[in-house]
């Protein structure tokens, strides 16, 4: 009996290693091919995902690229249409001088009234076209409309002269309002009849209105003070509304000026009621650098500068050379 125990004792203590090593071996092909037919899978969807993310990361670049490429070019776009518009202005307002010389030529302006914009000539604007001048899309010739307002306007439809004339006040209020509180203090009321004024090409009695209006607000203006359509028209003929600035008379530059005035003559009325006399014993008291300077023009085109004549002065100083008729 006790040779049995021991028989099965031993065989019991051969048959064990065995039996673990058949269980670890079969918990390990178990767990290989766990991994082959999952965790190798999950591995390569996670490559997969890895390599799409990496693509389309580089599409984001390769698009932020291209953003910034048309962010350029549209930059560059616009300084080249406000270049090109700048010199369509230009060429308008040369079409407009050589079309007032070309009345003028023909006897149409007889009348005397000449180009004049200012207070002091109403007219019809003797054939210049301020229109084409200024741009009927240049909203901030009105009164109390700066870059930023109009550009509000533009955003709320509002391209032109014919449609700010057009619109309510109660709709550029809307406008105003909806841009915040920095422009609570804008008052539209009067924006409209400049903007129509100026669509039907009425520019004296925009002038006038204008010269009543103080930031685009009623009877507020001094009179005095040359209005802002004015400003601009005279800016883009290329003059200042400095009366004491006598460089404005083609001949005259900054020593001249200063010779003038030292002899007292100040400003474009005294200039343009000075006697030839008087300037060129002004010019030789100066000494022989000034003898070739001819004063002959000076004070015709002083009298232009001070009757606002600014489209005639324009076109009687391309006719010149160096102040010479």
């Amino acid at each position: 009996m006790s040779n049995i125990l021991l028989l099965d004792a031993g065989c019991c203590a051969w048959m064990c290693p065995w039996w673990l090593l058949w269980t670890l071996g079969a918990f390990l092909l178990g767990a290989l091919l766990h991994w082959l037919l999952f965790c190798r899978k999950k591995q390569q969807i996670i490559d997969e995902l890895t390599a799409e993310r990496d693509g389309l990361h580089a599409q984001l670049t390769n698009a932020e690229k291209d953003l910034a490429s048309l962010k350029y070019q549209l930059d560059e776009a616009n300084k080249e249409n406000s270049r090109l518009r700048a010199a369509l202005n230009s060429c308008e307002a040369d079409k407009s001088i050589l079309a007032s010389k070309l009345a003028a030529a023909e006897g149409d302006d007889g009348d005397g009234t000449g180009l004049g914009i200012a207070s002091g000539t109403p007219g019809d604007g003797g054939g210049v076209d301020f229109a084409a001048l200024l741009g009927n899309e240049n909203l901030q010739i009105v009164e109390g409309v700066g870059p930023k307002i109009e550009g509000l306007l533009k955003d709320g439809g509002i391209g032109n002269w014919a449609a700010f004339g057009a619109a309510s006040v109660d709709r550029l209020q809307e406008i105003l309002d909806a841009a915040g509180s920095r422009y609570k203090l804008a008052n539209p009321k009067t924006c409209p009849q400049q903007a129509k004024l100026a669509d039907e090409g009425k520019w004296d009695e925009l002038i006038e209105y204008q010269k009543f209006l103080d930031a685009g607000v009623e009877t507020k203006g001094d009179f005095d003070t040359p209005a802002k359509v004015e400003k601009m028209i005279v800016k883009i003929l290329g003059f200042s509304l400095n009366e004491n600035d006598l460089k404005v008379v083609e001949g005259i530059g900054p020593k001249v000026e200063g010779l003038l005035k030292d002899a007292g003559v100040k400003n474009w009325s005294d200039l343009a009621n000075a006697s030839m006399d008087v300037l060129k014993g002004v010019l030789e008291a100066a000494g022989s650098r000034y003898r070739l300077a001819d004063p002959t023009t000076w004070p015709k085109q002083a009298g232009m500068a001070a009757a606002g004549d600014w489209a005639g002065l324009k076109a009687y100083q391309d006719a010149l050379d160096g102040g010479r008729a």
